[in-house]
């Protein structure tokens, strides 16, 4: 019996044992049980919320693209803002327009700064701007921007080797539609010239009436009718063999009365203002510029705008020319009481 006895107390005491022992697993199991649920109901929630963003964005997302692929009916704003809007895209065209630049070393960014760029270089840093397509919209946006453009802006019309081609008198040198020719308000004519486009071996012995390449410009920018503001700036590229004062002087003298009775071509622009420059560096010319307040009559002006003279007109020789072109402005430069008297 103290056998027996004894075997019961010892499975007693080891089924406590065994319940002590289990009793913490089973809290362990079940804490982590319920962790485990709660974290799994937090990132399903999450995941709905995610997705319930995600589809109201993307919502959005496809009105804007329904929204913005309607065509916005510019054509029925009052006429006064879709000239407002032509306003802010007016450009001064440049006919030729000139060639995109192309970079011809990764070093170039180097040289900005160090010396001024040539023109061609300054006409194609232009060029790789931006241009406004909005007069390809359709035939009443065109109308209307270019009759906004002939009216504001000013057309840059150039003349150099590069379009002139001397064998070639029947085609046009500008590609301009008539129509937009006689709309034209305001020109500025670049001639750039060399002395093989004079057309003659020696200078000396050349009319400026005789001038064919002159004669031909004369005759183009007659039609445009409704110019009243047209600039010559005479450019000439330097030529070992020839002095640059030829060129300026021949340019003077074939445009000066361009649109008067006393040119062959009467009809047209008057020329207001011409200037002369070298394509390399300018020692200060001083300029031509009709003077309103004498009946239009060519005036000398130095680079500040003070009058240093009245011009010889059309039987002015290149003497004289030259004389006018480096005179001294007594204004910028007074006159000593020793010099007056040497004068």
């Amino acid at each position: 019996m103290d056998k027996i006895v004894r075997i019961e107390q010892a499975w007693d005491m080891s089924d406590a044992a065994i319940r002590g022992a289990l009793q913490p697993t089973w809290s362990y199991d079940l804490l982590f049980g319920i962790a485990t649920s709660i974290v799994t109901t937090i990132i399903i929630v999450l995941l709905d919320v995610l997705f319930r963003l995600f589809h109201r964005s993307l919502q959005r997302l496809r009105k804007m693209q329904i929204d913005n692929a309607k065509t916005f009916p510019f054509e029925s704003l009052p006429q006064e803002l879709r000239d407002m809007v032509y306003e802010n895209l007016l450009e001064d065209p440049s006919y030729p327009a000139p060639a995109a630049r192309q970079s011809t070393s990764s070093l170039d960014w180097m040289l900005t700064g160090l010396w001024r760029p040539s023109t061609n270089e300054q006409q194609a840093t232009r060029a790789s701007d931006s241009s406004n397509w909005i007069f390809l919209a359709n035939k009443q946006i065109y109308k209307e921007y270019m009759d906004m453009l002939c009216k504001r802006s000013t057309f840059n019309l150039t003349v150099s080797p590069e379009n002139y081609q001397p064998s070639s008198p029947n085609d046009k040198i500008w590609s301009i539609a008539p129509s937009t020719l006689k709309q034209i308000r305001k020109a500025s004519l670049q001639l750039v010239t060399t002395s093989a486009m004079l057309g003659c071996t020696d200078p000396r012995n050349m009319a400026s009436s005789s001038w064919a390449l002159a004669a031909r410009l004369r005759s183009e920018l007659s039609a445009l009718e409704s110019c009243t503001h047209l600039t010559l700036n005479a450019k000439a590229i330097g030529d070992p063999l020839w002095n640059p004062l030829w060129i300026w002087y021949h340019s003077s003298q074939s445009f000066k009365q361009i649109g008067t009775c006393a040119s062959d071509c009467p009809t047209g622009p008057v020329l207001d203002k011409i200037t002369f420059s070298l394509d390399t560096w300018s020692p200060g010319e001083n300029y031509l510029e009709r003077d309103e307040t004498n009946k239009g009559a060519w005036t000398w002006y130095c680079m500040k705008g003070h009058d240093v003279g009245v011009d010889g007109g059309p039987e002015q020789t290149v003497r004289e020319f030259c004389g006018m072109l480096y005179r001294e402005c007594r204004t910028c430069r007074p006159v000593e009481e020793g010099e007056e008297e040497e004068e």
